[in-house]
């Protein structure tokens, strides 16, 4: 993260009082975890103080940055209405102070705000203002991360082009200063864009240098990107080794695709066991995921309304009496507790209920996986049967010498043809007739197209056009089914049979 690595400086102004000294170390304290990447979402008393006495005393540098960080514990709390406004007033005061380094480090964080709630315009506003001051103070490295920032944003929204753009500049900046964790992390963010754009080829090409140098806090990120991409392309045991480190290191989010591209794996290897233990914990890490996201959803909606009566609350607490407020907060706790311990138990047997239906659906659909692969075989089966035979060869060989010479076709090679593929596929013909009424000619054009003979080569054998043998395969289709379909549609038919 962003601001985890960068500093932030800021000069001193000696404090007279102890209070003075004291507010100015809690601030440091709070500056010190935050850049140590430290939790600080239970900071929030902390941070409310620093803002309380700043607001009344201390100089406007302190003010703008109390309120930064009070942006950054509610952002951290996912708190992002209360956080959005401490970070505008971050803003507010930083004219009144120098310090235009600070004011790129917050846009970017307010990006990060809007982002999480989905506002894309908001949030590429706000990166590209980041970027913009870091430009203006040459910070190179604020300017890397804000066309990672922008760029990202852009790519998650569909606008693959400008986004890769900006990817490109921001890896040309960080090659350029030598920062490996920088170069190597916006490679995988390139590689997943190039995804996107399935072009493949760049793709592999990216994830495979990002991955000479993975990064502690991206290792994620990273190796779920090179895990999706090697999938995608077909690479089944890279991607069935990268899922499996991220079954150990990876987030809440990278450990459920895991757990599904997994299970994908298994049922691809006719492995239904394991297919089910990954379907199982994908299931229960999904449910996690989408019951955080639930509440997060609701938070959203309800942030602005809270955070006012929060205010109003700290207003008339004053003036109020302190019974009424007790009797309010012991009302508040107990319908939570009761809203709780109701969605609690809903959830608990739901999820159970699901838990059982999954696992019978799975167990069905690695049947069904099952009887496809085996039907696949006797069809490749059958039809390397009917290829070996000596009329079948006899076929192919007029077939190919059909430009040349008009071949001589016998009734009687027409009939061992034909007694051949009912030999291998019981009751070919037979099926054929049932199905519509059949011409001479269209048996036998259905007869070529089972031994697989081109349809040119079969117009040439049949004295027909092209044409006409593609017009009359369609109409047997359409004669069949009573829809209208297509020459290919009608082949697959027949090699069904």
């Amino acid at each position: 993260m962003y601001i985890a690595i960068l500093a932030i400086t800021f000069s001193c102004q000696g404090e007279d009082s102890s209070l003075e000294k004291e507010m100015y170390q809690k601030l440091q304290s709070i500056k010190t975890a935050d850049k140590a990447d430290e939790p600080i979402a239970e900071s929030d008393s902390l941070a409310l103080s620093l803002v309380d006495y700043y607001e009344h005393q201390g100089s406007k540098l302190k003010l703008a940055e109390a309120y930064y960080y009070a942006g950054r514990v509610f952002y951290e709390r996912r708190d992002f209405t209360k956080s959005l406004h401490y970070y505008k007033k971050a803003v507010a005061a930083l004219p009144h102070c120098d310090t235009p380094d600070l004011e790129g480090v917050i846009y970017s964080q307010i990006g990060y705000v809007f982002s999480c709630q989905d506002l894309s315009e908001e949030a590429v506003t706000a990166f590209k203002q980041s970027y913009q001051f870091c430009k203006n103070q040459k910070d190179t490295l604020g300017m890397i991360y804000g066309l990672r920032d922008w760029g990202k944003e852009l790519g998650d929204h569909g606008k693959y082009n400008e986004a890769r753009r900006l990817l490109l500049e921001s890896i040309q900046l960080a090659k350029a200063k030598k920062i490996d964790y920088l170069y190597y992390g916006n490679k995988s963010n390139l590689a997943g864009l190039y995804c996107k754009l399935q072009d493949y080829p760049k793709a592999k090409a990216e994830i495979n240098e990002a991955l000479t140098c993975v990064y502690g806090p991206d290792s994620s990120g990273v190796l779920a990107t090179a895990a999706s991409i090697y999938m995608t392309i077909g690479m089944v045991d890279s991607a069935e080794y990268y899922s499996k480190q991220l079954l150990k290191i990876g987030t809440i989010y990278a450990r459920c695709s895991a757990n599904e591209r997994l299970a994908e794996i298994a049922l691809k290897r006719g492995q239904a066991k394991e297919a089910l233990h990954y379907l199982t914990v994908y299931k229960k890490l999904n449910d996690s995921i989408n019951e955080t996201k639930n509440t997060e959803t609701v938070a959203k909606i309800n942030a602005l309304y809270n955070y006012q009566r929060q205010e109003q609350e700290n207003a008339e607490l004053r003036e109020s009496n302190q019974r009424i407020y007790f009797y309010l907060t012991v009302a508040c706790f107990v319908i939570l507790t009761l809203a709780f311990i109701f969605i609690a138990v809903y959830l608990y047997y739901t999820k159970h209920k699901d838990t059982k239906s999954l696992r019978s659906e799975i167990l069905e659909q690695a049947k069904k996986w099952q009887q496809t692969q085996e039907e696949k075989a006797l069809s490749e089966e059958r039809k390397k049967q009917i290829q070996e035979c000596d009329i079948c060869k006899k076929f192919n060989n007029f077939a190919d010498n059909s430009m040349t010479f008009a071949p001589n076709i016998t009734d009687k090679d027409w009939q061992e043809l034909e007694q051949v593929i009912n030999t291998v596929c019981p009751r070919f013909t037979e099926r054929l007739e049932n199905l519509c009424d059949i011409s001479a000619t269209e048996r036998k054009i259905c007869l070529l197209r089972k031994i697989d003979i081109a349809p040119v080569k079969v117009a040439n054998l049949l004295n027909k056009s092209k044409q006409a043998i593609s017009s009359t395969r369609e109409r047997l289709y359409e004669k069949s089914f009573g829809q209208k379909g297509s020459p290919t549609q009608w082949d697959d038919y027949l090699q069904s049979l």
